[in-house]
């Protein structure tokens, strides 16, 4: 209680020390006369001193606050009072302080506080900003930034007291002038692993004594001690903080004036006239930069003076630019077995000079012309080289023309030349180059001409050869055309043949009592002769490619052993689709017809007319080319129309229908191959 009338009468006191020292005195019964006070200041609501100073709540104010600091006088009271207090609580020390006689105190000096300057923290520092005193009266808001003089007296601007001071003594001056401990901020401050001192996540010191393993965990005191719990200290720490990031120093400047008037070439490279280089764009595309020119700054203009991008300086030692090898331009170079250097093309560009050939070909040559191996090393050397051009014979044609019989003449008017290619037409008059080659008044190639001597002879042609050729020419001239007719009868055909199985189907669909077999006649009858009508015109078509019978004639002594031609291959191909479609037609109508009395009564007589016909085109053209019919036979009973085709050839009668087509002197054979085979898809169609 003592000690805290005592902080409201000394205001600022920061130190217990004072505090006891003050009490002390009191004890021996000093006291301090007050002196006589200036009017304080009125007190203003709502305002606050430092922490030292304390509230005084009124009646009067509403939730504001006051402070007035009590006068000298009022001290002495207090003074007495916990003097009182004192002797209380401690009786066997007034026998002892009442005997001796009470030391006269000197006087305060209050001349220290002469021109000193009230602070925010109530303290009036002087010059130096050394601490020499503190308010005592007054407000604090009021009285900050305003001097002091020699007795104390805080005066306002306008020359009015407003204050009062008094000095501190030495103990408290050095109190306040003391360093504050290095780690008095960080009540919390702790030792980690690592042997750091960190506060709340920070590193604010390191230790500098003491084992790390025992220190860990530990707290620091204000001072930097490492304390253990009997207090004893066992280990040293300092302040200490992460060295800032040193700031990046200013760059200087770069001179580019030397790019000023310097152009950019493709290469992205900014050159003077003569191609040296001076720098190099690194901001903006190049394309759009090719051949504008640079400002001191290294900017790259339009012709408008916009900024398209900008170039840096190039070290002296670059400006000469990329070295580049005799053999920079031409990727892929090898040695070749003659020690010349040889392009993938084979165009000879270099030759060996430094190494053996024989171990060097093969091998790939760099753009410096060093020849390496796998591993780099350098095995040989070479240089750009060619040969020389071997001068060529000029052609004798060249410069001549070609005539009208397509023969090139000397002077003399001896034929040298021939055309080999090209039009008679569209070369004749035209002139010859070097390389024999026609050419028109554009430049164009129409024709080449060949000297008689290079024009090889062509060997004669025996009789056997020259009439193989011109069978062979006829056969396929004659399967070409065969092939259009049979193709065209196809497609007329294949409706009619659809037509007839359509209305078949749907008369067999439809329930007995409702059929009318009657009007199934009348529609089907018209479509079987029209069908008819196509195969035979067909037929006399092909009979009529050999109106006198010589192509017959010879084909009966050509051999069908002999491989057959492209041409018959398709003629047999169109000759199989023919005969499947008419035939399966046939049939299919055949068997469905069985259980339609008069239909079958009406129609079966009249498939002959698809029957004869379609079998005397098989059989034009067996007798026209030897061996088609042999391709036809594999190709149907490959599909399984063999039985279909014998049966109908049966119901014809074999023997009338080929007699009829001029075949009588194979009867006998097709009969035997009807007995062997099984009818003349056994005999005439190889089956």
């Amino acid at each position: 209680m003592a000690k805290r009338a005592f902080d409201q009468a000394s205001q600022n006191q920061p130190t217990d020390e004072a505090r006891d020292a003050y009490l002390e005195a009191s004890r021996a019964g000093q006291s301090q006369p007050p002196e006589t006070e200036a009017p304080a200041a009125p007190e203003v609501e709502g305002q606050e001193t430092s922490e030292a100073l304390q509230k005084q709540p009124t009646e009067a104010e509403d939730d504001q606050q006051k402070l007035q600091l009590e006068p000298e006088k009022d001290q002495t009271e207090q003074q007495q009072k916990l003097q009182e207090e004192t002797d209380k609580e401690h009786p066997e020390a007034e026998g002892e302080t009442a005997a001796p006689e009470e030391p006269e105190t000197e006087p305060v000096d209050f001349s220290i506080l002469k021109n000193g300057t009230v602070n925010k923290g109530g303290n009036v520092v002087n010059e130096d900003g050394k601490a020499v005193g503190r308010v005592t009266e007054g407000i604090l808001k009021h009285l900050i930034g305003k001097k002091v003089d020699e007795k104390g007296n805080i005066w306002s601007t306008d020359g009015k007291i407003v204050g009062k001071a008094e000095p501190v003594s030495e103990s408290e001056r050095d109190e306040l002038l003391k360093e504050p401990a290095p780690f008095e901020s960080f009540p919390d401050a702790v030792v980690d692993k690592d042997g750091f001192v960190v506060s709340n996540g920070e590193q604010v010191g390191k230790v500098i004594q003491g084992d790390l393993a025992i220190l860990r965990g530990k707290s620091v005191d204000p001072d930097g001690d490492i304390l253990d719990k009997a207090g004893n200290v066992v280990g040293k720490a300092v302040r200490w903080e992460p060295e800032p990031e040193p700031e990046p120093e200013p760059e200087v400047p770069v001179d580019k004036s030397i790019l000023a008037g310097k152009r950019v070439n493709k290469a992205g490279n900014v050159v003077d006239g003569s191609g040296v280089i001076f720098g190099r764009v690194v901001e903006g595309d190049v394309k759009r930069m090719v051949g504008r020119m640079c400002d001191k700054n290294g900017n790259i203009l339009s012709e408008s003076g916009d900024i398209l991008g900008k170039a840096e300086l190039v070290p002296e030692g670059e400006r000469e630019g990329l070295k580049e090898g005799p053999f920079a331009e031409l990727e892929g170079c090898t040695v070749a077995k003659d020690g010349t250097v040889v392009t993938p093309a084979g165009d000879i560009v270099g030759r060996v000079i430094k190494g053996d050939a024989k171990i060097l070909f093969g091998r790939a040559v760099d753009e410096d012309g060093d020849i390496l191996d796998k591993n780099g090393n350098v095995l040989g050397k070479a240089e750009r080289w060619e040969p020389e051009a071997v001068e060529r014979k000029k052609n004798p044609m060249s410069g001549r023309k070609v005539n009208r019989e397509g023969n090139v003449v000397d002077e003399d008017g001896n034929i040298i030349g021939k055309l080999t290619s090209g039009d008679l037409q569209k070369c004749s008059g035209k002139e010859i180059d070097d390389d024999g080659d026609v050419v028109d008044y554009k430049g164009n190639v129409v024709g080449h001409c060949s000297l008689i001597e290079d024009i090889p002879k062509v060997e004669e042609e025996s009789p056997e050869d020259k009439e193989k050729r011109e069978q062979a020419e006829q056969d396929k001239k004659l399967a070409i055309q065969m092939s259009v007719c049979i193709e065209q009868c196809l497609d007329k055909i294949r409706p009619i043949c659809k037509m007839i199985t359509e209305k078949i189907d749907k008369a067999e669909r439809t329930p007995e009592d409702e059929r009318d077999e009657e009007a199934l006649v009348r529609e089907v009858k018209p479509l079987i002769e029209e069908g008819g009508r196509i195969l035979s015109e067909a037929k006399g078509i092909i009979k009529g490619l050999d109106p006198d019978g010589r192509i017959a004639a010879n084909a009966k002594h050509k051999s069908a052993a002999r491989e057959a031609t492209p041409e018959e291959h398709h003629l047999a191909d169109v000759l199989k689709d023919l005969t499947g479609d008419v035939t399966q037609c046939i049939d299919n109508a055949k068997r469905k017809l069985e259980d339609m009395p008069h239909a079958k009564k009406e129609l079966n007589p009249l498939w002959g007319l698809l029957n004869e016909p379609l079998f005397q085109i098989l059989a034009a053209v067996g007798l026209l080319l030897a061996g088609v019919l042999n391709l036809v036979g594999r190709l149907l009973a490959g599909l399984g129309l063999g039985g279909l085709v014998d049966g109908l050839l049966g119901t014809l009668g074999i023997s009338r229908v080929l007699e009829g087509l001029g075949l009588g002197s194979f009867t006998k054979s097709l009969k035997g191959g009807k007995k062997k085979g099984g009818g003349l898809l056994g005999g005439v169609l190889g089956g």
